[in-house]
């Protein structure tokens, strides 16, 4: 299962790859700005859902464009085939094929290809997070006032109240605001490039992945009341296990 994941991950990031800037939005599957479909997240999809059914048919799926299949099995297979599709849509080189194996509710394997920048993060549980074969751990950073994260890419109400509840605490100015890609926020922040997110808004193929990397890499991965992170939470924080406590106390009752 883990070459499969690695392999079915890379075909993918390959295909979208050869469709950047060259492809515009399909349509849009609401009002909202970034929810929207292009081409290649419908052949991104195509190529890791049939792969899937094809070895392993017992397993589940819930994929962004194709839906569920079996989302009570033992293994379900969580997939965005381009995470940071307004990105892709718009030229702009952060985003990322993101897939992730459950196992009875918990996740196992996580891969998450980023072709335009060369980047291809992997994590099994217990055995550590990966940047291009390389292992990767979150920064040692103890103080919020020191730090550097990622407070979501979008200003909805409750990450505006997160945001507001930064601001007046003064214990950071170096807030970043999203990268409008799950998987630049939270593998750069596994990677040691920034030291904590904070995601309020987001669905299972958001988390679901960037969660067992985060957590390889050394982070405490949680819901915003300090919850174990799990499948069912719809928001992830996540930091090195001290400056986590410090987040969660403008994060708790958001």
């Amino acid at each position: 299962m883990e070459k499969f994941i690695q392999d079915i991950t890379k075909k993918a990031g390959t295909a979208v790859l050869k469709q950047f800037r060259n492809v515009g939005v399909k349509y849009m599957k609401s009002d909202d700005l970034w929810d929207c479909v292009t081409q290649a997240d419908l052949d991104a999809d195509r190529i890791i859902v049939s792969a899937i059914k094809k070895k392993y048919p017992s397993h589940g799926i819930i994929s962004e464009e194709s839906g569920e299949y079996y989302p009570d099995s033992e293994y379900v297979w969580i997939i965005d085939p381009i995470d940071g599709t307004r990105n892709f849509a718009t030229h702009v080189p952060l985003f990322g094929t993101m897939v992730a194996l459950a196992h009875k509710g918990d996740v196992m394997l996580a891969a998450i290809d980023m072709p335009a920048t060369n980047e291809f993060f992997f994590a099994r549980a217990g055995k550590g997070a990966f940047l291009n074969g390389k292992r990767i751990h979150c920064t040692k950073t103890d103080t919020l006032s020191r730090s550097a994260g990622y407070g979501g890419s979008s200003l909805r109400h409750r990450t505006r109240k997160f945001l507001r509840n930064l601001v007046k605490s003064r214990t950071t100015k170096q807030t970043i605001i999203g990268s409008f890609a799950c998987c630049a926020n939270q593998c750069y922040v596994a990677a040691g490039r920034a030291d904590w997110v904070v995601s309020l808004s987001g669905k299972i193929w958001d988390f679901a992945p960037v969660s067992l990397i985060l957590k390889e890499a050394g982070c405490t991965v949680t819901d915003v009341s300090g919850r174990p992170w799990t499948l069912n939470a719809l928001e992830i924080v996540a930091a090195n296990p001290v400056l986590h406590k410090q987040l969660l106390k403008l994060t708790k009752g958001i």
